[in-house]
């Protein structure tokens, strides 16, 4: 049976068939919510949500500044 380490709670996890890349499990140890990234040797993380994608993205964009403006900022009277 294969199993993998719990990155939350370094639990060991047995997984009762052969995942595939993506599958999801969850640690019954912690019940985190896990995802299957490699699997030989099998390794598990937490999943990427688009939700975060959509929210990281958020954060770097800025409409009231622009590459023109930083451009002409940075030059300076190089």
């Amino acid at each position: 049976m294969p199993y993998a380490i719990c990155p939350e709670c370094d639990e060991d996890i047995y997984i009762r068939h052969m995942p595939k890349l993506g599958d999801i499990v969850y640690c019954p140890s912690c019940e985190t919510r896990l995802e299957v990234v490699n699997l030989n040797p099998l390794e598990l993380d937490w999943p990427w949500d688009e939700d975060e994608e959509e929210e990281e993205e958020d954060l770097f964009e800025d409409e009231d500044l622009e590459d023109e403006d930083l451009e002409d900022e940075d030059l300076g009277d190089a």
